[in-house]
């Protein structure tokens, strides 16, 4: 694979029952590209996503990703309680470096945190409960805890549904701060607007991804 290339699928297929979803994927996505991938419901996007993150195996062909590159996801659940109970924002950033749920993360990681959250513009808010938090500053923390363990690749599923205007045009100006981090980003929007400054755009419809002109 190209040196270039984190994640590529070739001639990838998938269904359920004998009844292809997708059929036949040729895509590649190299270093630092940021990708929007949208599609009606339905369509096949959330199939694509989980063969992307080895969720679901190819029927035929082939996902590769390459040697040592880790993937960060993001879903579209706007809450961020951790085993159904609230925590602070600092809490749960630091969730994203835990070998293990209760273990202890140094004093070097606790920097690490820190500065993702100043990134993220929630430092002052570290002591907050995320209970109290709205969809927009939710959707940044989860956001950040997937950013504070350094994954190349960053999968982010529709991450401004249920949020309101303003916090979504925020959140889309921190996504796009990420990809100006050499970041590699893979967002699924229903708002083709917010994929304005993607490198390049698909479409899922009739059983494949196309590029969009």
């Amino acid at each position: 694979m190209n040196n270039d290339i984190l994640l590529s699928l070739k001639n990838v297929s998938f269904g359920y029952n004998d009844e292809d979803v997708l059929c036949d994927i040729n895509l590649n996505i190299k270093r630092g590209e940021f990708i929007g991938i949208v599609g009606l419901n339905g369509s096949g996007k959330s199939t694509l996503l989980k063969l992307i993150l080895g969720v679901n195996k190819p029927t035929s062909g082939e996902v590769l990703l390459a040697p040592g590159i880790r993937m960060g996801y993001v879903n579209q659940t706007i809450s961020t309680e951790e085993g159904g109970f609230p925590a602070t924002i600092f809490e749960v950033v630091s969730l994203g470096l835990r070998k293990k749920p209760f273990s202890r993360i140094t004093k070097e990681e606790q920097e690490l945190v820190l500065k993702t959250l100043e990134i993220f513009n929630l430092k002052a808010l570290k002591n907050k409960s995320t209970s109290t938090l709205s969809g927009g500053q939710a959707q940044k923390v989860k956001i950040a805890k997937v950013l504070v363990s350094n994954p190349e690749i960053i999968v982010l599923d529709e991450p401004t549904a249920g949020i309101d205007l303003e916090s979504e045009d925020m959140l889309i100006e921190m996504i796009n701060h990420l990809h100006a981090m050499k970041k590699t980003i893979i967002f699924v929007s229903h708002n083709p607007s917010n994929l304005d400054k993607c490198d390049a755009v698909y479409q899922v419809r009739d059983k494949g991804v196309f590029l969009n002109a």
